[in-house]
């Protein structure tokens, strides 16, 4: 596989779980009681997540979620929204964080399970992704991961370290901006996950047609109810595109500069930001063909 040592096998595994499957995958010798310690810490997690998604879901301050990972979301979207220094109003449901919480608390279990044996660890559950890579390590190919997340985090560099994730109109959790695509890096994948909505949401600009439609997952639409989320936008002009990319870049660079945010890409109507140290002619996938 590019970038790791012939000698290492790379193992995947994954599970079933809200929102979607839970994938993690170990390189190195201790890779075998890494991905043990993951389905242990998936089976773990399962049981209480779909209620703690409707508890988190419900609004109300001051709820106690039941698994561990759940328990983190409220740290994380307090760091983020201190930074973000906006009305509550104006920040996307806490519930957008958690896939990311699952990730992080995943990957612990098994960089413990695994001690100093593993190069390489990664966990993804829907638009998130925590990862832990040896110094200098490139991103290997894994057939079965979130190509788009992978991209990204190739795009990021080697050795990268923390959490990665996406958000935007071609993302599983709603947004309230105009981008096709974000992506975050972030220390964790919680915060990452929490961050890349609120910058979609950021991505705007007046006199725009949108379209909306239902929300169909059960939990986004009660976390989303009242807010005008876009499913799909009309045709831009030129100066519009970049107006709706200033204000997400600008977004993303005050949360850089409380560093939070390691690096992002914003991606609309073939046109791009990159923010922090990232390689956007790696993105392939992104669908743009100008970054700046």
């Amino acid at each position: 596989m590019p970038g790791m040592n012939d000698t290492i096998a790379l193992i995947e595994n994954s599970f079933e779980i809200w929102p979607g499957l839970l994938r993690f995958a170990a390189a190195g010798e201790g890779a075998h009681a890494a991905l043990a310690a993951a389905m242990d810490a998936a089976r773990e997690t399962s049981g209480a997540l779909l209620s703690d998604a409707e508890l988190l879901s419900s609004g109300l301050p001051d709820v106690l979620p039941r698994s561990a990972a759940a328990r983190r979301v409220t740290e994380h979207v307090h760091r983020v929204a201190d930074a973000a220094r906006l009305e509550p109003g104006r920040l996307p449901p806490v519930v957008a964080a958690l896939p990311g919480a699952v990730c992080d608390h995943v990957l612990e279990a098994m960089e413990e399970a695994s001690g100093d044996g593993c190069e390489f660890l990664l966990v993804s559950l829907g638009d998130a992704m925590a990862v832990k890579m040896a110094r200098g390590m490139a991103m290997p190919f894994i057939p079965h991961m979130p190509p788009v997340l992978c991209e990204f985090l190739t795009a990021l560099g080697p050795g990268v370290t923390g959490g990665a994730a996406m958000a935007g109109i071609r993302a599983e959790f709603p947004t309230e901006g105009l981008a096709d695509m974000v992506g975050v890096a972030g220390r964790s994948a919680a915060e990452a996950a929490y961050m890349a909505v609120l910058l979609s949401d950021a991505v705007y600009a007046g006199g725009v047609s949108i379209r909306q439609e239902p929300l169909r997952d059960r939990i986004a639409a009660m976390s989303w109810e009242g807010r005008k989320t876009v499913f799909q936008t009309g045709a831009m002009e030129p100066d519009a595109i970049q107006e709706a990319l200033s204000g997400g870049a600008r977004r993303a660079s005050a949360l850089r500069e409380a560093r939070l945010l390691r690096a992002a890409v914003i991606g609309l109507k073939g046109r791009g930001r990159t923010i922090g140290p990232v390689d956007g002619d790696k993105l392939l996938r992104f669908g743009v063909s100008e970054w700046r």
